[in-house]
């Protein structure tokens, strides 16, 4: 996994689950964001979102929050 900050404050952690090979992605993603939470506490963790894929950086806040809504496997739960 890898990990980027947007300039509006979100930590994105994504990454290709495809070599995973129980293929449940979307539970090690999840407990990759507790973890990262749990690590950072300062952290507000309603900016923490994580999805498997790449992720480019958007050039304005309105591209950045549609990039996030599109591929936001897990947001702030």
């Amino acid at each position: 996994m890898e990990l980027s900050h947007t300039s509006d404050g979100y930590w994105v952690l994504y990454g290709s689950g495809t070599y995973e090979p129980d293929g449940n992605i979307q539970a090690i993603m999840r407990q990759a964001r507790k973890d990262f939470i749990k690590a950072n506490p300062l952290i507000d963790s309603s900016k923490v979102v994580v999805f498997n894929g790449e992720f480019e950086q958007a050039i304005n806040k309105a591209e950045v929050s549609k990039n996030l809504a599109s591929m936001i496997i897990d947001g702030a739960s």
